[in-house]
């Protein structure tokens, strides 16, 4: 494997006040399927301590194509498609690279 070809992500995900307990099992559950994807390097799930509710994805794949397989992962539409009632804020991952 190529580190040019390996994507690392960052997601911030902003639960509802109301929804955190909901979105917090979710994104465990979720964690638990993806870690079992072929492709997934790492995919760890954290909260905020001053803000419980906000979460952060940190996930680092193969490649795209391994990106593109969880991305139509059923578990994965499932939980994007109940976000407008669950977050207070549209997800945007946000591509990085490393710099060492």
């Amino acid at each position: 494997m190529s580190d040019k070809d390996m994507i690392t992500l960052v997601v911030p995900i902003r639960s509802r006040s109301d929804k955190k307990d909901a979105v917090r099992k979710r994104l465990v559950e979720l964690a638990g399927q993806t870690v079992k994807e072929e492709g997934n390097i790492c995919y760890n799930v954290h909260e905020e301590v001053a803000a419980p509710g906000d979460f952060i994805i940190y996930e680092k794949w193969k490649n795209q194509s391994a990106l593109d397989f969880h991305m139509e992962q059923e578990y994965l539409k499932s939980f994007l498609s109940d976000g407008t009632e669950l977050l207070r804020e549209e997800i945007k991952g946000i591509f990085c690279k490393s710099l060492n």
